[in-house]
């Protein structure tokens, strides 16, 4: 698969993830379990990507970034699909404590650290622009998700927002 397809495959799944949002706002409930496949899809070019193109680099420096991806695949999945299911004492309710204490949107943090990670194993310069795209594509989403979603979605999202910060963690503190 050329690069170019797998850029629009990962884009549709940030898609998907906006429409399962969107689904949640509406109370769409059959609508939004089809939907939630979307955050599984942002996933597949990464796999297609390790199946089809090396790395340059030596042994021991692969070892390190794959590891250093597996880190943060591991606190992406814990912080946007475990962390709620596990900690959350009131389903469907805005959930603040944990990872959602340091910013309000944990996931994209180890979604870019990830895929610089990935855009460094690689060392191709047009997975690295499909990379960045996937990088954009997160955050176009958390900025629509945060902006306009999230305050409609949950009503004590404008009170989050007061204490604490959008993306940087550093912010007023």
């Amino acid at each position: 698969m050329n690069l170019i397809k797998l850029f629009f495959l990962g884009v549709s799944g940030y898609f998907l993830a906006a429409l399962y949002d969107i689904a949640l706002l509406y109370k769409r409930t059959a609508l939004s379990r089809v939907l939630y496949v979307g955050f599984f899809v942002t996933a597949i070019p990464f796999v297609l990507l390790f199946s089809q193109y090396g790395s340059p680099h030596s042994a021991w420096l692969k070892s390190i970034l794959i590891l250093l991806m597996i880190g943060s695949a591991l606190l992406l999945a814990y912080s946007v699909l475990l962390e709620f299911l596990l900690r959350n004492k009131t389903p469907g309710s805005l959930y603040t404590q944990g990872t959602y204490r340091i910013c309000r949107h944990p996931g994209f943090h180890w979604h870019f650290f990830f895929s610089l990670c990935a855009a460094l194993y690689f060392w191709y310069a047009p997975i690295t622009l499909v990379v960045a795209g996937f990088v954009l594509s997160n955050f176009l989403l958390v900025l629509w998700e945060d902006k306009l979603l999230f305050p409609k979605l949950f009503p004590t999202y404008g009170e989050y927002k007061k204490t604490t910060p959008f993306l940087n963690p550093f912010q007023g503190r």
